[in-house]
């Protein structure tokens, strides 16, 4: 069954990978490989044209608290579309800041809240992601329409803004004018927070709903630390990794003059293998893929270090 998938990219952040180590994700390889399986439509396949479209908007840099939240986040989208090869489309809304005013939470004298009616107003900056919601609506709606060939859509959000474009694509069947269309719903949550509850206005809408995603599932579908293509590679950003401040200094070790000199070239370095040599630890695949653990990270920076030391004496 051919299958389009349709990602409210902050609703998922905020509601699966904000706070985690998974962020740098492989979104077909969760797809293909853990959620559709395990949905009402086990035997679909993703859409050979951008089978999966994701919805979000750039950072803006006055609003975002870490200062590399901007480049991290470019990253990550450059290496999604490399990855993918022409599955995921990104679809880019706006990042509106704006001052407005708002009613404060104030207590009366005996410690019990006021109405918001009796509360005082300040002025608080209000930071709105815009045109996801509706890109959503009128891409699946036009999709639905115009592509006979498409028989089941997925949406993946728990926002019921989105419900009149269910409401629309269940209408579209029963006119019968189009093969029929199934419905799939994922919510974004995490399953060891307890799943987040669908809104009964959307699930009832689906005929399939994912009430989680899984740590496990999330784990298993990250991209290689360097992803090549495009105009130049895209590197997992360090503070990403669980067990970043580790990562943080086999880089800076890698990074150094007499190593490799720059961080494109350390993480190409991370990226092959490496022989056996007397005296090290033997590196079962690259070091790029073992830097995820304590055991793995231990292992690679003796290797960073041999290199650094072996380059230095070679450049005298």
């Amino acid at each position: 069954m051919r299958t389009r998938i349709y990602i409210d990219g902050y609703n998922f952040y905020y509601g699966c990978l904000k706070n985690t180590a998974y962020k740098w994700l492989d979104l077909v390889s969760l797809f293909e490989d853990h959620l559709i399986p395990r949905s009402a439509i086990s035997s679909s396949t993703l859409h050979p044209e951008a089978g999966i479209k994701f919805y979000t908007a750039e950072i803006s840099s006055k609003a975002a608290e870490d200062p590399s939240s901007v480049n991290d986040q470019r990253s990550y989208h450059a290496a999604l579309t490399s990855h993918s090869q022409g599955a995921v489309k990104i679809v880019k809304g706006s990042y509106a800041i704006d001052k407005v005013d708002s009613r404060k939470v104030e207590y009366t004298e005996t410690q019990e809240e006021k109405e918001p009616k009796d509360c005082s107003k300040v002025k608080v900056w209000k930071l709105e992601e815009k045109q996801s919601d509706v890109n959503i609506a009128l891409d699946a709606i036009f999709d639905a329409f115009c592509d006979h060939s498409l028989e089941h859509i997925v949406f993946v959000t728990n926002d019921t803004d989105i419900a009149p474009a269910l409401v629309k694509i269940r209408e579209l069947n029963t006119l019968a004018i189009r093969p029929q269309i199934k419905i799939g719903l994922v919510i974004p949550s995490k399953e060891r927070y307890g799943p987040r509850r669908a809104n009964k206005s959307l699930s009832q809408l689906a005929d399939w709903t994912i009430q989680f995603i899984s740590d496990d599932e999330l784990k298993s579908a990250q991209m290689p630390c360097r992803v090549t293509g495009g105009k130049k590679s895209a590197f997992r950003p360090i503070s990403w990794f669980q067990h970043h401040q580790e990562v943080a200094e086999i880089m800076e070790i890698l990074c150094a003059k007499e190593a490799c000199g720059s961080l494109p070239k350390a993480w190409r370095w991370l990226s092959e293998e490496k022989p056996i040599v007397d005296g090290l630890p033997e590196l079962e695949s690259d070091p790029s893929t073992m830097l995820h653990s304590i055991e793995g990270l231990q292992a690679v920076r003796v290797h960073a270090e041999a290199y650094a030391r072996y380059m230095k004496e070679k450049h005298g």
